[in-house]
């Protein structure tokens, strides 16, 4: 109850014109996975921060740590200046141990095949751009860690430096792998990214941690949300989403793909699954390590 009290009075003390609709607001608990979710429902149009909000129903995320929040909002906005469909993300509320992302709230329906063609027309519009850099020139986060990044011209440095090779550094410091594995997968990456020329796919805006919790689909509508935001290879998002059950078939992956103008292929699958994994053993534990084990065993 402390705690709702406490985001609720932090939201409050950004509306501008809370003498007139106090009265009519209701603040409320959606939620708790891995972060917290409130919802404020009001009848009369709020002014926050000096934006002027037409919704009635908007979203409260409590984010930690304090940056997430601001990492997340970034995210969330670049994917929408790339086409793709989020909620609307409204503005990030703080003080000293808090922050919180205030976006649209979005009603989750299940699945249908409108909403099903418009995430695959979303993802059209997000992979058809690309960029001169692999990377981001802004840290995030994935799940909780952080996602450290910089802007690299190369795939393999890209891949490597920034996203396997902390995760992997990650793993070992709390003893799931050894540096025996980490050479190992050095040179399986190397090999893989060279024999399909990954170089030559254009660095393209991907969501970067696109698994099926992180889709919200509303009526005919499919929404992104928590994004990882980089330039990678799209292949990325696809296997995200592969590995935790897609709602897209390979077929949807080969028509986004030859729209955009960039290659697929089915082995792609678990190379790009090695990220995901990563995060998830530095996160959840020794569930995920086999997996790893498995694909480097296979390919060495």
């Amino acid at each position: 109850m402390i705690k709702i009290n406490h985001i609720r009075d932090l939201v409050f003390k950004h509306i501008d014109n809370l003498d007139e609709v106090k009265d009519e607001i209701k603040f409320s608990h959606l939620s708790t996975n891995l972060f917290s979710l409130f919802l404020l429902e009001t009848k009369n149009e709020i002014i926050l921060k000096g934006k002027k909000l037409n919704y009635k129903k908007i979203a409260i995320k409590d984010t930690h740590p304090i940056t997430m929040a601001e990492a997340e909002f970034d995210g969330l906005e670049k994917l929408k200046s790339f086409g793709a469909r989020v909620p609307d993300p409204i503005v990030v509320l703080m003080d000293s141990n808090t922050s919180l992302l205030v976006m649209e709230f979005v009603p989750k329906t299940s699945i249908n095949v409108k909403s099903k063609r418009d995430l695959i027309h979303s993802l059209k519009n997000l992979y058809k751009n690309t960029n001169i850099t692999y990377g981001y020139h802004k840290n995030n986060y994935v799940g909780v860690l952080q996602q450290v990044n910089q802007e690299t011209k190369s795939f393999l440095d890209f891949w490597w430096a920034t996203r396997i090779e902390p995760m992997m550094d990650l793993a070992i410091e709390k003893g799931h792998f050894q540096k025996l594995h980490k050479e190992q997968l050095y040179k399986i990456i190397k090999t893989k990214v060279e024999s399909w020329n990954l170089d030559k796919d254009m660095p393209r805006p991907v969501h970067g941690d696109l698994w099926s919790g992180n889709l919200l689909f509303s009526e005919e509508f499919a929404y992104l949300i928590d994004p990882s935001f980089g330039f990678s290879h799209p292949m990325q998002d696809f296997a995200m989403l592969e590995l935790f059950g897609s709602p897209l078939s390979f077929s949807d992956y080969q028509e986004i793909a030859l729209e955009c103008k960039f290659r697929v292929h089915p082995e792609m699958i678990e190379f790009f699954q090695i990220y995901p994994l990563l995060v998830h053993v530095n996160i959840f534990g020794t569930f995920y390590k086999r997996d790893v084990i498995n694909y480097i065993k296979k390919n060495s």
